[in-house]
């Protein structure tokens, strides 16, 4: 056992420093939650932009094909209107054909 004696002042003198201590770590509490508050917000907007990205992109690909099939329909439209054309004249020389004795 030792001899030596412990006073008021100490023990208040270390008081004072362990409540400065815990100020200390709330503080560090306090700015801990803050960033992490922040960073969940900015999570929040980045999934927010993420979505509404990934439905921009969605819809340019829906209207290139879109324009892209239109275009290929009229294409076929037309390929179809000349071909009804040409077999339209066929049919009317094979009637006049076949009208002749």
């Amino acid at each position: 056992m030792t001899t030596e004696t412990v006073n008021l002042d100490f023990l208040v003198k270390q008081a004072k420093l362990n409540m400065e201590e815990m100020r200390l770590l709330r503080k560090d509490v306090t700015d801990m939650m803050m960033l992490l508050n922040a960073n969940y917000e900015l999570t929040r907007r980045v999934e927010r932009r993420h979505a509404e990205l990934r439905d921009d992109i969605e819809l340019m690909v829906k209207m290139e094909l879109g324009g892209s099939l239109a275009n290929i329909q009229t294409s076929i439209e037309h390929s179809l209107s000349r071909i009804d054309a040409a077999v339209g004249e066929i049919s009317q020389r094979v009637a006049m054909l076949e009208s002749k004795p």
